[in-house]
């Protein structure tokens, strides 16, 4: 009986559906008793990653992304006007070059598709490492702020992450970390296999899925205190739960595709379209913000925190 990945514990899973990232590597979607954690068994190889995180999968726009980091510029004044600010799994940098650009703070990134790590690094000259966290060794209590958007439900260790985020984060300094509500955004696999009698396939890349209970034992766990929770996506997590109606063509995405499909030869190719007024983007994230709801709540797809470390 293989282990949870996240507790240790052996004892049997609950087999909720079978899923993949590529056709050709199927897992079951288990639960495990102890944690609470859902996750692919087994976890996906490094070449079945690479195969997924190709130049296709980075489908971001440039102005709003660095519109996002220029919002969340404000933030990082209000802590100080210098500092050293990580993003972990940065893509192509969109974000860091925001940041970057609206304030004095030293920005640092780490990710692992390469694709995206030579465009951040080549195109938006940006000090960025290619890999895990841990590859990047960085000395203990080096960073002010360390930001894992959407990360942690990706990677094949989220626990030693969040030691390493630890580890790396100063004592006084700020963690946010945002990860989708694992128990909504295993619904629509759920509801997929059942249906379809198929391997859902995962469009995001997701991995992992983590109830609420299972993140704050975690923080526990890894010495991290909760300054704030909050909870996003609300719509969409309606959908995904059924209280609101899913989308007609909800399905279309977790059909198994050949790798062509997924893959898109080399090199990212970056769209940029028209850059719209910084008055409108604000509007954007604002609204996006406004949208959160205090505490956790299942019917929400996406968990907001900011932590710091335990005393």
């Amino acid at each position: 009986m293989v282990s949870c990945p996240l507790c240790n514990n052996s004892a049997e899973k609950s087999v909720l559906a079978q899923a993949a990232l590529v056709n050709d590597a199927v897992s079951g979607l288990v639960q495990c008793p102890a944690c609470g954690v859902i996750y692919f068994d087994p976890l996906p190889s490094i070449e079945i990653l690479n195969r997924f995180y190709s130049a296709a999968y980075y489908d971001f726009r440039r102005w709003p992304g660095e519109a996002g980091g220029a919002w969340f510029g404000r933030k990082l004044r209000k802590i100080g006007p210098t500092g050293r600010f990580l993003d972990v799994g940065c893509a192509t940098g969109f974000f860091l070059n925001g940041i970057r650009q609206s304030t004095d703070w030293e920005v640092h990134g780490v990710e692992f598709g390469r694709d995206a790590v030579k465009y951040a690094r080549q195109e938006l000259g940006l000090d960025v490492l290619e890999g895990d966290l841990k590859d990047a060794n960085y000395p203990d209590a080096y960073f002010d702020y360390v930001h894992v958007n959407n990360v942690l439900e990706h990677v094949l260790d989220p626990a030693g992450l969040l030691a390493e985020c630890h580890r790396v984060l100063k004592p006084d300094g700020h963690f946010f970390l945002a990860v989708p509500n694992g128990v909504n955004d295993s619904r629509n696999l759920i509801d997929f296999f059942g249906s379809e009698n198929l391997p859902a396939r995962s469009p995001s890349g997701h991995i992992f899925f983590f109830p609420a209970h299972t993140l704050l034992e975690l923080f526990e766990r890894f010495g991290f205190k909760v300054r704030t929770k909050k909870t996003g996506s609300i719509k969409r997590g309606l959908r995904n739960t059924g209280i609101l109606p899913k989308k007609k063509n909800w399905k279309e995405d977790h059909f198994p595709r050949e790798d062509a499909q997924v893959m898109a030869g080399s090199g990212v190719v970056v769209n940029e379209g028209k850059r719209k007024s910084a008055l409108y983007y604000q509007y954007r994230n604002f609204s996006a913000e406004m949208g959160n709801m205090p505490g956790l709540h299942d019917f929400g797809l996406d968990f907001l925190f900011e932590l710091t470390k335990g005393i």
